[in-house]
This record gives structure tokens, C-alpha cells and sequence, in this order.
């Protein structure tokens, strides 16, 4: 592979990559491997796994001007200091603990090796903001590139810090519309939502009309498919068996994920949740509903947790088990609310019994088995009501009432309710039922402004392939393996890098 040259003495416009792990960091390097080649930037790249850092190192495809290592700003750091949080809380206007509370592993889900203390987590975080904003202060960085913030508190305080100093964020951004995806310079995709706004009045009256029969064509459920189908590329159990031991061989990388994580413990926990994975399929066999029956009911579709659109998009209904139960005091009286939990949820290992056993004991709500058919389940319900996510997105091409709690690209539409505030879920639950009324042609027209927003481009298929050389570079420790790898990858893709390429530089133009 050829190695690209820059011109040093010309004076070029940064962009920062930020390299997560997994297959986010080789997915961004296809991207940027294609923009290199329409536009001459220079690339900071942030890497938040060793592994990764040596291939970043000796790779070829892109030269970077500069590659950090993040976990080095926390590392064997040991104090923190209140004023210095609090300043910079004011200076940016953060809410800090909102963005303490998006990550999984200091609260509620990735605990089980370590309970981080107060103290703990504010070294983590100071270190970090301080690490963010000295980089974009000092390289002024044209834009970030980087995955949807809220996989971990880091890229949330970079996207956070990035937008209140008018930094362009650049990412790829899930419209639940198959094999098609949104470059957005935010969380929210309100490119969109904003061109809805604009031209609601004011668009051809002769557009085609839309039903059930458009959304079952596109299968969403494929696309789940495809990510629960995400592998870590040992195909054998020899494989597993002989990673398993390299891993407890070698010392584990020093990053906050790995905070009391010791051969024993990991022994323990894989053992652990072998037979607890078993034992919430059964609950979930034994105890949840297969049929649907003749009667008025509200869908509310659980989210897989832990997950970024809930933990950082609506921190605030990030307990669906306690707003099941509000959901459920707030229907009328003739109305059950029925609940499916995630098909996702079965690779995050299920939910607690516990948590099942609470839904099921509320005395109007259906505990549906993950299997049943949603779509059924939409054509039959009289409405749905949900965080965010793409049943709500499915539910307009059924004709039905929306309720969201959530920010979606496509709220601002006639047929669907925002709830602003908690109080007043029984009004617009019943608003909603007995006043909507479906409007043929405001679906058309979103359907038109989603159409020239979508980017033909399967981002799971690719990130699949991604998670496959993420796998290699953690498991062989190969360069030449990764390399070979990812030339593979980029050859595969690279129609869809060169789509994503020049709508990046497109973006690039238009204000933050």
C-alpha cells in the first residue's frame, strides 16, 4: 500500500477523528481513507484502545498528523479538583452529572467487576474535559468525526464540549429506514426535522400515498438481524477457548472498563451469566404471552438496554420498568398496555427477572414474548407510545397515534404527541386516541424530504465487518492479518465510503 504524502508547507484545515473501539475506529478510517482523496486535511486521530493504537501507528492507508492515546489524560491520575469542574460546568454551560449518568459503567449496568466511587468518577471526567478542550483549543479543528455520542461518557464530553465552542460534529445516524442512513452534525438529525417545519404548507400536492405495505417492504427487523449477528470472529470453540486463555494470560489494558477485572473474577462472571442468560430465557418462555387478544390495547415497545439513545438522548425515562408503571395508571379504562421486550435485548444478556416480574405484576399491562410479531402487533394496537426509536417511525405508515417521551427526527409531524411534561401523559394519551386523525398527505411529503436525506448505505453490514477486524487486530495481534483485513474492507465498501465522503464534505459547508 502506498503511503500518502502531505504537503507540509501548505497550510490545511484539521478534522479530528475519533477513533472509539470496536469497529467504530476501522469504520472511520474508511471514511477518512476516501475523503483524503477529494480534500486535503490534515487528521488528528483519538484512540481509546492500545490494540488499536499500533495498528493507527504502522497502518498506510491515511497518515495522520497526530494520533493520542485518550486513557493516557486518566491514568494513574489520583485527585480532582471541585472548583476547576465546576468552573468549566459554568464556562461551557454543561450539566456534568447528566453526562456522568449517560455512561454504563459508573451506574446501573457495567458494575459488576467495579462500583466506581464519587471520587473516582471525577478524576475520570476532569481529566477528560481538560484533555478535550486543550485539543480544540489549540488545533481548531474544522470538525470532529465520530460515532453517535453516548457509547461512553468520553465521546459525550467531546460532542458536548465541540458544540458549545461551535465545532462542527460530524456522524452517521440511524432513520430506521433499511440500508439507509443520515449524516447529521448532531444527536437529533434536525436537519431533517427542521426541513419538515419549513416546508409543511408549501410542497406538491401530487406525491405518491403511503401504508403498512411500504414499511413491511423495507423489514427493519433485517437490520436487527444483522447487528445481533455481530461476531467476534472465532468461529470454533477451539478459538474461543484459546482466547480465553490469552486473555487471562495477558495484563489487561488500564482503562477505566477494565477497573477490577482479575482472572478470577472474569471466570466467575462468564460462569455467572451462562446460567442467568438461561434462566430469564425460560421466565421469558414461561411467563410472557404469545397471542394477542381481541381487545383495545397501547404498544409500548421496550428498548435495549444499556443504549446511547436512552441513556444519552432521554436521561430523564431512562427506567422504562418505573414508566411502564406510569404509562399503565395513565391509560383509559377500557385500553390495556401491552409490552414486547427487544429482540436486541437477548445480546445484552436479557433484563433482570426481577424487572420482568414487575411488568408482568401490573394488573393492565400484556407481557409479550420477544418473538411475536411487532408488526402485528402495530396493525392491531390503536396506538403506540414510546421513547424514541423505530417503532414510532413504523407506526405512522400503520395509521396510527404516536406518543414519544423522546427527540425524533420526524416529532414534528401532526400525527405524532410529544410529551413535554410527565403530568400531562393521561390528557394526551386519551387526545390522542380519540382525536387523531391520519394525514395522507404530510406522510407523503415526509416521506419525500426523508428520501433526500437518506444515504444509501448499510451501515450495519458495515460495522459488522468492522467488529470482524476489530477482532482480528484484538486477537492475533497480527499487523499484517489487520492490515490484509481492512485493504479487504475498504475494497468491499467503497461505493458506500465515497458516499459518506462527499456528504461529509458537503456538510462541511453548512453551519453547526
Amino acid at each position: 500500500m502506498k503511503k500518502i504524502i502531505s504537503n507540509e508547507n501548505s497550510i490545511k484545515e484539521t478534522i479530528i477523528v475519533w477513533l472509539d473501539f470496536d469497529a467504530y475506529s476501522y469504520f472511520h478510517l474508511g471514511v477518512i481513507s476516501e475523503l483524503s482523496k477529494l480534500e486535503n486535511y490534515d487528521f488528528i486521530g483519538i484512540i481509546t484502545r492500545k490494540q488499536d493504537m499500533e495498528f493507527f501507528e504502522k497502518q498506510e492507508f491515511v497518515k495522520f498528523k497526530k494520533l493520542l492515546y485518550y486513557p493516557d489524560c486518566y491514568i494513574k491520575k489520583s485527585n480532582f479538583n471541585i472548583d476547576n469542574l465546576k468552573k468549566i460546568e459554568e464556562e461551557f454551560d454543561l450539566n456534568i452529572w447528566l453526562n456522568i449518568f449517560s455512561d454504563r459503567s459508573f451506574y446501573k449496568f457495567w458494575t459488576d467487576f467495579h462500583k466506581f466511587t464519587y471520587e473516582e468518577i471525577l478524576i475520570i471526567i476532569e481529566s477528560s474535559l481538560l484533555f478535550f478542550r486543550d485539543i480544540l483549543e489549540k488545533e481548531k479543528p474544522k470538525m470532529i468525526l465520530m460515532q453517535t455520542p453516548g457509547e461512553n461518557v468520553s465521546n459525550v464530553l467531546l460532542y458536548e464540549l465541540a458544540k458549545k465552542m461551535n465545532i462542527q460534529t460530524i456522524m452517521p445516524m440511524d432513520i430506521h429506514y433499511k440500508n439507509h442512513i443520515h449524516i447529521s452534525s448532531n444527536n437529533k438529525n434536525s436537519e431533517i426535522s427542521n426541513k419538515i417545519g419549513i416546508i409543511e404548507n408549501n410542497f406538491e400536492k401530487s406525491l405518491p400515498s403511503y401504508d403498512k405495505e411500504f414499511i413491511k417492504k423495507q423489514n427493519y427487523g433485517d437490520v436487527l438481524k444483522t447487528i445481533s449477528s455481530f461476531d467476534s470472529g472465532m468461529k470454533s470453540f477451539s478459538q474461543k477457548i484459546k482466547h480465553y486463555i490469552r486473555r487471562m494470560s495477558n495484563k489487561l489494558e488500564p482503562i477505566y472498563l477494565n477497573t477490577g477485572k482479575t482472572k478470577l473474577r472474569l471466570i466467575q462472571n462468564r460462569v455467572h451469566n451462562n446460567f442467568e442468560v438461561k434462566k430469564r430465557e425460560r421466565f421469558l418462555e414461561n411467563y410472557t404471552e404469545k397471542t394477542l387478544q381481541n381487545e383495545k390495547f397501547i404498544y409500548f415497545p421496550l428498548q435495549s438496554e444499556p443504549e446511547a439513545s436512552i441513556l444519552m438522548n432521554t436521561p430523564f425515562y431512562s427506567n422504562q420498568i418505573n414508566l411502564i408503571e406510569v404509562i399503565a395508571k395513565s391509560i383509559p379504562i377500557n385500553y390495556s398496555l401491552y409490552v414486547k421486550e427487544h429482540p436486541l435485548q437477548k445480546i445484552k444478556l436479557w433484563r433482570s427477572i426481577d424487572d420482568y416480574k414487575k411488568i408482568k405484576n401490573i394488573p393492565n399491562v400484556r407481557f409479550l414474548h420477544p418473538n411475536v410479531n411487532a408488526q402485528e402487533v402495530l396493525e392491531k394496537s390503536q396506538g403506540v407510545i414510546s421513547i424514541s426509536g423505530a417503532t414510532g417511525f413504523e407506526a405512522l405508515f400503520h395509521h396510527k397515534p404516536i406518543i414519544l417521551f423522546g427527540d425524533e427526527y420526524y416529532d414534528k409531524l401532526s400525527m405524532v404527541t410529544k410529551i413535554e411534561s410527565i403530568i400531562d401523559l393521561p390528557l394526551k394519551i386519551k387526545n390522542a386516541l380519540t382525536n387523531f386523525k391520519f394525514n395522507d398527505r404530510e406522510l407523503s411529503m415526509f416521506v419525500k424530504i426523508l428520501k433526500e436525506f437518506a444515504l444509501p448505505v448499510p451501515y450495519y453490514s458495515i460495522i459488522k465487518d468492522g467488529v470482524s477486524i476489530s477482532s482480528i487486530q484484538r486477537n492475533e495481534n497480527n499487523f499484517n492479518l489487520t492490515e490484509s483485513a481492512f485493504k479487504k474492507f475498504i475494497e468491499k465498501w467503497e461505493k458506500e465510503f465515497t458516499i459518506l465522503a462527499k456528504t461529509i464534505l458537503q456538510r462541511s459547508t453548512e453551519t453547526n
